[in-house]
């Protein structure tokens, strides 16, 4: 069987969505135009695993220096455990250690088996935080070249409400707006 790790290329896009699709309760969602212009621009952040020519699994990173960020990671169900996922971590790991990065991070949903999956491949656990209508997410961290400080206690927590705030129609609760224009500043 030939594994092979490399950029997704426009030819993976239908078969990245459809993996997304099938697994969007637990990864989330990503417009399929997002993927293509990551590819389009030749970002090398989206990762795609082929055995024998046929799409396996998919990595999804952004560049956050000097943390990079796994947004999503998707191995077929009829492919899973068998070392793929941590081949894909690795691969990006790889990658972000040749762009100078000083470590990793994920979130994933507490109530999801992968929880185990990010613990069994030596990821710390740094923060729990609270996501919206699918419940808590545990925050991950990998550290890849050693640092003064430990970089994983200094994370800012993920900017959703500046998120919610800009989609179209959103009304903030008073608290809710002071709270976010306190953390503006």
């Amino acid at each position: 069987m030939a594994r092979v790790i490399r950029f997704a290329s426009l030819a993976d896009l239908k078969a990245i969505d459809s993996l997304r699709r099938a697994d969007q309760e637990a990864v989330g969602f990503i417009p399929a135009s997002r993927y293509e212009s990551e590819i389009q621009r030749s970002c090398g952040t989206i990762l795609a695993m082929t055995e024998n020519d046929d799409l396996v699994g998919y990595a999804y990173w952004t560049r956050g220096w000097p943390i990079a960020r796994i947004q999503q990671l998707v191995v077929r169900p009829d492919a899973r455990r068998r070392e793929r996922a941590t081949a894909l971590v690795e691969a990006v790991a790889d990658e972000a250690k040749r762009h100078h990065w000083y470590g990793i991070s994920c979130r994933c949903r507490a109530d999801l088996e992968a929880i185990e999956f990010w613990k069994s491949i030596g990821w710390r656990e740094i923060a729990i935080e609270q996501s919206g209508r699918r419940g808590p997410v545990i925050r991950f961290y990998k550290e890849l070249t050693p640092a003064l400080f430990d970089l994983g206690d200094y994370m800012p927590p993920t900017p959703v409400s500046r998120q919610i705030s800009m989609r179209k129609g959103f009304k903030f609760l008073p608290e809710a707006r002071l709270l976010l224009n306190s953390t503006q500043t």
